[in-house]
């Protein structure tokens, strides 16, 4: 298939889980035979059209360049579709985007609309009492609009989708990539470069540092331990790099998402420290789909993070990893303790951590279920 991919308000490459997917998505389908186009957003020194990894990128530019400005990306994006007449288009679902599927609904092509966050109004969004000042609801309007000439969508949830919409809607996860981020990546020289003290036990938090992901529950624990000298606390993400704040340890700041697999391996155990009460959306289920939980694991690391579906489905209590209260750092404190004083313990959860996930979340799985919705829509 000749496939178009349009995610506009994502830079790649870039260091954020969405410019991950992107390229993760690009690539898996490139690998899978299909000639792969993928429209995202311009950035400074790179070229306006790239060929990398069997995928051809084309960097969109619109003004003003805020990512909330994406509909003036239509023009663009109508004349690729026109252009390159692939046999389908999918787009990344964006509030403000919706130019791949209006124009493949214009134009007779099939597309799919893979949505990673909320179409519908959670209860006390603020997006949906602006809308509502309106009284026609267009915001609403407007994305149902997308979910109806959407050929097909693919979610982690059926919860964030319209109901109207589900039937045709099927549910994905998303992945590692298990040949980047493998054990054997584990490096001596890389752990010393971070600063780890000799025989340390690391625990890390990979993310963007938002409240909801829990920085602020993983450095309680680790100020709870810091009397330790056997553990070091090591944050990748967020704006700032620099000592470890009331502990041993280090942030890094963000890092270039090719550093990473190197990163993770030197690394003993991962935390995902998800605060849910942070984030008003996840009132209708957990629709993240983890990538920090993916990469650990197919690092071979054991996994402590919360007891809520599906992160339950994926890391199994005492198998790939452990459970703690949500939002409660003595209690992660505790669980961080408990496998750090337990190598064996922690090397057959890694063991089984990484089984798990080369079986069932490797972003080659991913793109093989995305492959079966974008070959039955395809024209």
């Amino acid at each position: 298939m000749r496939v178009l991919y349009v995610a506009c308000d994502q830079a790649v490459p870039g260091r954020t889980g969405g410019s991950v997917h992107v390229l993760e998505v690009a690539r898996g389908l490139a690998a899978r035979g299909h000639e792969v186009h993928a429209a995202v957003s311009a950035g400074p020194g790179l070229a306006a059209r790239e060929e990398l990894e069997g995928v051809t990128w084309h960097r969109i530019r619109w003004r003003p360049p805020h990512r909330f400005f994406r509909f003036r990306a239509r023009p663009a994006v109508r004349a690729l579709l026109a252009w390159l007449k692939p046999d389908v288009l999918m787009e990344r679902y964006y509030n403000f985007g919706g130019e791949g599927i209006t124009a493949a609904s214009s134009l007779g092509v099939p597309s799919m609309l893979e949505v990673n966050s909320p179409v519908v109004d959670h209860p006390g969004s603020w997006k949906g009492a602006l809308d509502a000042l309106t009284v026609l609801r267009p915001m609403r309007r407007y994305r149902e609009r997308l979910c109806r000439e959407a050929s097909a969508l693919v979610a982690p949830i059926a919860e964030i989708v319209p109901a109207f919409a589900r039937e045709k809607t099927e549910i994905v996860t998303w992945g590692a990539n298990v040949e980047a981020f493998r054990p054997e990546r584990r490096s001596e020289g890389v752990r010393l470069d971070l600063g780890v003290p000799k025989g340390a036990v690391v625990a890390l938090f990979s993310g963007s540092f938002r409240p909801w992901h829990g920085v602020h529950v993983f450095e309680e624990a680790a100020r709870r331990l810091a009397g330790r000298r056997d553990l070091f606390f090591l944050l990748v993400g967020g704006p700032e790099a620099g000592e470890g704040r009331g502990y041993p340890g280090r942030r890094l700041g963000t890092v270039p998402y090719e550093r990473m697999p190197e990163i993770v391996a030197a690394s003993d155990i991962g935390i995902a420290p998800y605060d849910t009460s942070r984030l008003r959306q996840l009132r209708l289920g957990f629709y993240w789909s983890p990538l920090k939980v993916f990469e650990y694991m197919a690092s071979g690391l054991p996994t402590i993070t919360i007891p809520l579906a599906p992160l339950t489905e994926i890391v199994r209590e005492d198998r790939e990893g452990a459970f703690f209260r949500e939002g409660d750092g003595a209690d992660l404190a505790r669980a961080i303790a408990f496998l750090a004083d337990a190598p064996e313990r922690r090397a057959a959860q890694g063991r089984s951590a990484r089984e798990r996930v080369v079986e069932r979340y490797s972003w080659a799985r991913h793109c093989e279920q995305l492959e079966g919705v974008l070959l039955r829509i395809a024209r």
